[in-house]
């Protein structure tokens, strides 16, 4: 069942993608209402674009739905997880705890002729 599902789940990500990448844009209904191609089409732009619109949500509800269920089914699948025998690593919160304090700063000594004197 759980592959079954999951070829559902591709079959409906590639419907979805191939059906927003159908849609028309906000200015591209102009173009087409103005006799720049498709006079003979079945549909017109206002009705092509209500239908993948509506197509588009009956599908984008199917992969969320789908999406849920796959997730629950797998969590009762396995009952652990990969990190439950890690132990946590307490790190610091800041930079400067990770100086020792063997390492303060200490003044440059002078090189020069005049501290040699």
């Amino acid at each position: 069942m759980f592959h079954s599902l999951m070829i559902f789940h591709i079959v409906i990500s590639v419907l979805l993608i191939v059906l927003v990448l159908l849609q028309f844009g906000k200015g591209a209904e102009a173009g087409l209402m103005s006799g720049g191609g498709g006079g003979d089409s079945t549909f017109t732009g206002s009705q092509q674009g209500n239908i993948l619109g509506k197509i588009t949500t009956i599908l984008a509800v199917l992969f969320l739905g789908n999406s849920i269920l796959l997730a629950k089914i797998q969590s009762t699948k396995s009952s652990s997880s990969l990190l439950d025998g890690e132990a946590p690593i307490a790190a610091p919160l800041n930079n400067d705890a990770m100086i020792p304090k063997t390492q303060e700063t200490k003044a440059p000594e002078a090189t020069t002729e005049e501290s040699k004197k």
